[in-house]
């Protein structure tokens, strides 16, 4: 048993650093070795350390990538809350802290950086009980926040990659989805897309803007097809993220340019401020009622999603001078309907009230000023066509 897990006490909460941030190693032998009595609370992942069931009681703020799958569907613990909250609401949990971070070897001020990814971790250093960190010799220095030694109570030596997140594949529904969104983004917007089929094509379609910010928690390689395209504004402020996740290439341009990698806090916090004009927000959904509710955490069968930043971002870009609250999806799910009469589960992720526009492969469904009778009639006008004497009956 490695010396760093002696630090674990039965009754403990170790809380996982997620996405590219993750310290694989760690968690793979917490995962073996844990002490009875813990729980782990862990997010977003891109490594196989939650491929197989584990005997430690897992929570997470939803159920994405290997949570949502077997073998840990539907047993996987759920904390609904923004993800910008969880340093608030985690320690109440009435348990002591236990954190497991990933930084970059010490720097010449003898200090460890976070790299590609600043999370709720770094938020609850000041309210943990420990801090154990992967030092991880491969993981490129960035503008993130960095720490002294004395931050951390074990440092573990390590040498591997980055978790490489492929491009995903973009059918024809994302295509034609990216090419409505496209249409609203105006040189000079700043945008919030996250990763995944629709951001990717979205940001594909954007090559041709100039002076666009970014304003992000995550990125996926778009912003590298911005940055290449010369889309981007110039000056240190106009990328603003906290977490890349993608390719070597991304990794590279992150660590090499004036990509700001900041706490969720500070890139959230001045967009709902208003301080950040024509924030164009763009965040997906399962599910879309003829209201405007939007259902993004769970189906049927489960967990499969998460309240994320999705309406901390939607809210703050209607309060932004020229911005816009976008949800895109496509209109179905196989046989099913992802315009619903009513959200089935009824989760409302985000208020009818924080949406401005509902695009999906069939157009756009502008929601701002419509009555709830309007409201029905322009979602259904978006809704699969197969679907839409269906959602017309009961009105």
């Amino acid at each position: 048993m490695s010396e760093w897990l002696s630090l674990i006490r039965s009754g403990d909460l170790v809380v996982v650093a997620q996405g590219v941030g993750e310290p694989t190693p760690l968690l793979e032998e917490l995962l073996a070795a844990a002490p009875p009595g813990i729980e782990v609370f862990v997010g977003f992942s891109h490594s196989d350390a939650l491929a197989a069931p584990v005997r430690v009681p897992l929570l997470s703020f939803g159920a994405m990538g290997p949570l949502g799958k077997p073998p840990h569907r539907g047993s996987v613990e759920v904390v609904p809350a923004h993800f910008d909250d969880l340093p608030r609401v985690l320690p109440h949990r009435g348990r002591d802290l236990v954190l497991l971070m990933q930084v970059t070897a010490a720097g010449p001020d003898g200090k460890h950086g976070l790299g590609m990814a600043v999370d709720h971790t770094y938020a609850l250093i000041g309210q943990s009980r420990c801090v154990v960190a992967e030092v991880n010799s491969q993981l490129p220095d960035t503008s993130a926040p960095r720490l002294a030694p004395s931050t951390f109570d074990a440092l573990v030596p390590g040498s591997r990659a980055l978790p490489v997140v492929p491009a995903p594949a973009i059918g024809e529904p994302q295509r034609r989805i990216a090419e409505y969104v496209a249409e609203l983004v105006p040189d000079g917007a700043t945008l919030q897309l996250g990763i995944g089929a629709v951001p990717t094509a979205i940001g594909r379609c954007l090559v041709d803007r100039r002076n666009l910010a970014v304003r992000s928690t995550l990125v996926g390689d778009w912003l590298l097809d911005l940055a290449s395209a010369g889309a981007l504004r110039p000056g240190p402020a106009a990328v603003v993220i906290s977490e890349a996740a993608g390719s070597p290439e991304l990794y590279k341009y992150v660590a090499e340019s004036a990509v700001q990698v900041r706490p969720v806090r500070e890139v959230t916090g001045p967009a709902a401020a208003g301080a950040v004009e024509n924030l164009v927000a763009v965040n997906s959904a399962l599910q879309v009622d003829l209201t405007g509710q939007v259902n993004a955490e769970e189906i049927r069968a489960g967990f499969v999603g998460a309240i994320g930043g999705q309406a901390e971002y939607l809210r703050a870009a209607q309060r932004s001078a020229g911005g816009l609250a976008i949800v895109a999806l496509p209109a179905a799910a196989g046989q099913h309907s992802r315009i619903v009469r009513r959200l089935d589960p009824p989760t409302v992720t985000t208020a009818r009230s924080h949406v401005d526009l509902v695009v999906t492969e069939y157009g756009l469904a502008d929601l701002r000023g419509r009555s709830l009778r309007e409201r029905t009639e322009s979602l259904i006008s978006v809704a699969a066509p197969q679907h839409r004497a269906a959602l017309r009956e009961g009105q």
